[in-house]
């Protein structure tokens, strides 16, 4: 007798041949979708969606099964102590049911399935007739047509990494791409992100073995079987060379990163070209450490002290150090060149050191309390200029532009440019936002309002530098 209970439990087999893999493909393309929308910075409430969307076919899709496949049983045995009768023959079979009578030959069958129980016969993709195995004469018959697929046996696997790489790489998608500038990952978000990539690396293998063990091989012209193993063999070697040679650096371009005392953590930066060694961090939330400031050794681990006032703190030094061996008698120099060098380098020091204490005092004043940044920076002639923002589509700098006309100020050029994909901008393409007057005698501070070169800015401004 066919019960609903039995149609149910004939079907699980096929489901797990079946069903489910194509239910773990599904997902991880969604995840590798929504991550790549979470890369894209005004994309990441469609990644959000895409992600919701991946869970929701994984969980909700077997639901859904379920009910077709009840649906086809209620077309096809209503009533529940109904037998479903197969009669077969040479070269076709017959099913009769209470409202199914379907005769299919042999060899217009997509597929014929061997199960533990029973033998599916699939006249479609998505249809099926189970025959109960005889484990006799009727099943070597059935067997011998010609369209039967030898069981998946890498497939529950296959299955499992499918969903495991796709949930790494949806964690990678809501941490490694939504990362801050300058910040770094929790050293145990880095291990999981660093595992996706080798993740990703099993799951081709086992995809690309159950191709070639399970599909290609069933492919029935020689040469065609032949170029795709070559093709399915060459594709996966590429992709797990590109997700080898991707770990690897990601590996290699993290810097040593140790816990202090105090909760903060240090980053060691082995970099001949980077202008400071050591970088103080401060967690922010479970998954991210949020960048203070440069560090002068490995004992200045205190976070109360922000990027601008250790940067003052370290301008003061300097010049104390200066005055100090300004007031030391020196015995006289014999070489004027030598002279001539030292005073124009002492006088490059000296203006550098001039234009970074007028920059502080600006960016205390008006950007300190809005979570900026102040990273000095160099451009490739050396001009100085410091980052206030940056992120994956735009930088946000000030930089020194000239004295005032009338000679008491310093102005100061906010400047915002956008970067190109591979991450690079270009200063002759950078656009105004602001400019600011830093008066020397004072330290009075001055916002003008222009956004263009041509603008005169405000009347404060004008009265403050002498400007027209």
């Amino acid at each position: 007798m066919q019960t609903w209970e039995n149609y149910l439990m004939l079907n699980k087999e096929l489901y797990k041949q079946k069903v489910r893999k194509m239910i773990a493909a599904s997902f991880a393309v969604l995840t590798i979708v929504g991550t790549a929308f979470m890369a894209a910075d005004r994309l990441q409430l469609l990644g959000r969606l895409t992600y919701c969307a991946a869970i929701l076919l994984l969980v909700g899709l077997p639901f859904i099964w379920r009910h077709t496949l009840f649906t086809q049983f209620r077309s096809a045995n209503v009533k529940g102590d109904e037998e479903w009768q197969y009669v077969f023959y040479q070269d076709s079979f017959k099913l009769n049911s209470k409202n199914t009578v379907a005769t299919r030959r042999y060899s217009e069958l997509y597929r014929i399935v061997e199960g533990t129980e029973y033998i599916y016969l699939l006249p479609e993709m998505n249809r099926v007739f189970p025959v109960p195995r005889d484990h006799g004469e009727r099943d070597k018959f059935l067997l011998s047509q010609g369209k039967q697929r030898e069981k998946d046996k890498i497939a529950p696997f296959l299955s499992c990494f499918y969903v495991l790489s796709s949930m790494l790489t949806a964690f990678f998608g809501l941490t490694a791409e939504r990362l801050p500038k300058q910040w770094l990952l929790q050293t145990w978000v880095y291990v999981i992100c660093a595992a996706m990539p080798l993740a990703w690396m099993i799951t081709i293998v086992l995809a690309g073995v159950s191709r070639n063990l399970y599909h290609i091989s069933y492919v029935r012209k020689t040469w065609v079987r032949i170029i795709l193993q070559v093709l399915s063999v060459l594709f996966c070697g590429l992709l797990i060379l590109c997700l080898g040679i991707g770990d690897v650096l990601s590996l290699a371009l993290r810097y040593p990163v140790q816990q202090n005392d105090n909760g903060t953590y240090t980053e060691h930066v082995d970099d001949m070209y980077a202008p400071f060694k050591y970088y103080l961090y401060q967690p922010e939330g479970a998954f991210f450490l949020r960048y203070l400031r440069p560090m002068t050794d490995l004992n200045d681990t205190d976070p109360t002290i922000s990027e601008s006032e250790w940067y003052r703190r370290m301008d003061t030094k300097s010049t104390d150090t200066s005055t100090d061996a300004s007031s030391k008698p020196t015995e006289p120099i014999k070489n004027s060149s030598a002279s001539g060098s030292g005073s124009a380098s002492t006088r490059r020091n000296s203006e550098a050191e001039k234009e970074r204490n007028a920059a502080l005092k600006i960016f205390d004043k008006y950007f300190a309390a809005k979570g900026s940044t102040f990273k000095e920076s160099y451009t490739a002639k050396g001009r100085m200029y410091f980052v206030l923002h940056e992120s994956a589509a735009d930088i946000t700098y000030l930089e020194y532009d000239r004295d005032s006309r009338n000679g008491n100020c310093g102005l100061y050029v906010l400047l915002k440019a956008a970067k190109s994909s591979d991450g690079s901008w270009s200063q002759s393409e950078a656009q105004m936002q602001n400019t600011y007057a830093y008066e020397y005698s004072t330290g009075a501070i001055v916002e003008s309002g222009k956004v263009d070169w041509s603008d005169s800015g405000n009347e404060e401004y004008r009265k403050l530098t002498g400007e027209p």
